[in-house]
């Protein structure tokens, strides 16, 4: 369905799926601005530009061991019952070059230049010195042990995609090109809140009755660290419209902001309104998923994102998971994740037409094929199984009843890959 059909249908309340959100979160997210960052400082930053090698790696031809840098036609009948002395007429060290040529054999380094006319390398091991001459005891292939110019990188070849989560290992091919600048996507910053008179963030203090510990935000702030984000914590808002109105109206611009809680129904939950009092425009208020269904997303007039997550700690995860994750993907160039598909060990019953988000348990078999276990404890306010899991199962909205043997779709709870698969 396209955007406008979307936006046709949602008027406030109206609940949209899933695909619909992604397609509304897609179409108001506008690429971070990027900025230029010497190479060493560009690990897990995004780059924002292709780049194409200017030189070819290696540069010149050189040698792939320490040994004797021979012609193989000068050699061509050599044996151990046949060996063959030539006089060693230079050293080529590494960073060296040699313009001696004729009969006879250089003694060259591992990376030194190969000169022109010389085609093969025998490893020092494999001969005899005697003074100022080198006994071989075999013939030598043409180009037995060099490395030649561009086997690597040629010119002009791409050495870095746009849109790539930049690693050390594209570090280090960058760097063998001569590349030392890079031109990123500025690092997204988050601006996270708490909501709620029961909510406190004194951890040291014992628990008043009926006050609950804030995990949310802590949660939130950890995970954005995780993923490499620039965060800050604005702290718990009390159930109060014009508090709360105050604390985002100071938030700067370029600014990705993450409420949980006040986003539901009752008498406390106020994020809607004070959004139409700041002149916010709300894209969407409710999804047609379970756990997390109230989430809603914004945009504010300085051009600010706001997602607005359920105070449940589990719907906050999934907020940030499945809403918040597309739009900082969105944002810095990345395309949408991969699709990991994964067996259903045991089956499961879904309790209405709705896309379900569950804790799960993500392995490899003993064939090499991705099992997912459904965890105990679904239940939104559970944390502990979910600090157990490690993924989320997806379950469609079309159908009910899941059977072993299923091939689901699964996302590891982390942004990174689960490495403790393997």
């Amino acid at each position: 369905m396209g955007l406008k059909k979307i936006q046709d249908r949602f008027s406030g309340d109206k609940m949209i799926s899933y695909q619909e959100a992604l397609e509304i979160i897609h179409a108001n997210s506008n690429l971070s601005p990027t900025e230029n960052l010497p190479v060493l400082l560009a690990a897990k930053k995004i780059s924002s530009l292709e780049i194409f090698s200017k030189i070819q790696v290696p540069s010149f031809n050189n040698s792939a061991m320490d040994g004797f840098a021979i012609r193989s036609a000068d050699i061509e009948l050599a044996s151990a019952d046949n060996k063959k002395k030539l006089k060693i007429i230079a050293t080529i060290a590494a960073g060296e070059v040699s313009t001696k040529s004729g009969e006879g054999a250089l003694q060259i380094m591992t990376g030194a230049p190969v000169p022109d006319g010389y085609d093969a390398v025998i490893p020092i091991e494999e001969v005899e010195l005697d003074g100022e001459n080198v006994i071989l005891k075999r013939h030598a292939k043409r180009n037995e042990n060099i490395r030649f110019a561009g086997e690597d990188v040629a010119f002009g070849q791409k050495v870095l995609d746009r849109g790539k989560k930049i690693t050390a290992e594209d570090i280090m091919l960058l760097s063998a090109v001569g590349v030392s600048q890079i031109s990123v996507y500025k690092t997204p910053s988050l601006k996270i809140f708490s909501t709620g008179n029961e909510i406190t963030d004194n951890y040291d203090a014992e628990l008043p009755e009926g006050k609950i510990y804030n995990s949310n935000s802590p949660y939130l702030v950890s995970k954005a660290l995780e993923e490499g984000f620039n965060v800050d914590y604005g702290g718990v808002i009390a159930d109060d419209k014009i508090r709360f109105e105050a604390a985002i109206d100071k938030v700067a611009p370029g600014t990705i902001i993450i409420s949980t809680g006040a986003v539901s129904k009752g008498k406390w939950d106020f994020i809607p309104e004070s959004l139409k009092s700041l002149g916010a425009k709300i894209h969407f208020h409710r999804v047609n998923i379970r756990p997390g269904k109230p989430v809603l997303f914004a945009t504010l007039p300085n051009g600010n994102y706001f997602f607005g997550l359920p105070g449940n700690p589990i719907s906050a995860a999934i907020g940030f998971r499945f809403f918040v994750t597309p739009l900082l993907r969105k944002i810095q160039g990345l395309g949408d994740e991969k699709i990991v598909f994964a067996t259903l060990k045991s089956g499961f019953v879904k309790k209405g037409y709705f896309k379900q988000l569950l804790k799960s348990i993500l392995e490899i078999d003993a064939q090499g094929r991705l099992q997912v276990t459904i965890s105990d404890g679904q239940e939104s306010f559970k944390i502990s199984p979910m600090a157990q899991s490690n993924a989320w199962t997806i379950l469609e909205e079309n159908k009910t009843e899941f059977l072993s043997g299923d091939l689901l779709r699964v996302v590891p709870i982390s942004l990174e890959p689960v490495y403790d698969l393997f």
